[in-house]
């Protein structure tokens, strides 16, 4: 079992799951909805509210675990603050591009509401992990109260 558990702090492992994640997720958001590389097999038809909200939960998900993989895999290397600055601003880069090269795909197009859930995912998950790592401990520890 411990054998198993170091595994998880390998950096190749990490490295390769951050990396493979966002090809992949960058393949989902920009690949032609009517031809698709990898058939997920998710609902098609007319845009209504609930499937419009189905995909942007969808996206929150998809750029919250970016943001925390890459947390993850640059945390190995780098200091708390830093790797998640660092990841955050991959998710948000990523993001943002993927929602650009949706022009280039015959049938997708990009979305505001898409971005902003990209972004709010990302930013969301990187508040999730400051709230828990030990450098945000510390430094609320250092603040004095205010009357």
């Amino acid at each position: 079992m411990k054998q198993i558990l170091s595994w998880f702090h390998h950096r190749l492992l990490r490295w390769t799951s951050a990396l493979v994640w966002s090809i992949w997720i960058t393949i989902l958001l920009v690949q032609p909805e009517a031809d698709p590389i990898i058939n997920l097999g998710l609902p098609t038809g007319p845009q209504t509210f609930l499937r419009e909200l189905f995909f942007t939960c969808l996206h929150l998900l998809a750029f919250a675990i970016t943001c925390a993989l890459w947390y993850w895999a640059l945390s190995a290397s780098m200091r708390t603050r830093a790797s998640l600055a660092v990841a955050c601003t991959i998710a948000l880069g990523l993001g943002a591009c993927t929602e650009y090269l949706q022009t280039l795909s015959p049938d997708r197009y990009p979305s505001w509401t898409d971005l902003v859930a990209n972004c709010y995912g990302a930013l969301m998950a990187a508040w999730f992990i400051w709230r828990r790592t030990e450098d945000h401990r510390q430094s609320d520890g250092n603040r004095t109260p205010s009357p």
